[in-house]
């Protein structure tokens, strides 16, 4: 067989084309789960926002050294660590980048320093 049967078989062989709305119709259900990617990262960028501005308000200080941590931690402190942990999570199962997932572990450790006063050996991460 020589190459121009050959091209002509391997021609033969390739299927319809599709039909012809079906690439307008891709591309508009691309665009729309592009916009809803852009959603979701835009409020989960909020989100993280929205836990620094809480974390580092300035009313929330870490307890005194001098008492028992577990009696100075405030319940808005244990909330906002269940919150962020929460947020951790979700940022973990829709696979978020290490650049997404730093500020909320910082400021989970810190979160956690205000519950324990910073005694627990090794509790950095």
């Amino acid at each position: 067989m020589n190459t121009p049967d050959r091209f002509h078989e391997l021609l033969q062989s390739l299927p319809e084309p599709p039909e012809p709305g079906l690439w307008p119709r891709v591309l508009a259900a691309r665009q729309r789960q592009r916009h809803r990617r852009r959603v979701v990262a835009g409020a989960a960028s909020f989100g993280v926002a929205a836990l620094l501005a809480v974390a580092l308000w300035p009313g929330v200080q870490a307890p005194p050294m001098d008492t028992p941590a577990v009696v100075q931690a405030t319940p808005d402190v244990d909330e906002q660590l269940r919150a962020l942990d929460r947020a951790l999570q979700t940022a973990y199962d829709r696979g978020a980048s290490d650049d997404e997932l730093a500020p909320l572990w910082e400021v989970r450790q810190a979160l956690a320093a205000q519950l324990d006063g910073g005694s627990r050996p090794g509790s950095s991460i």
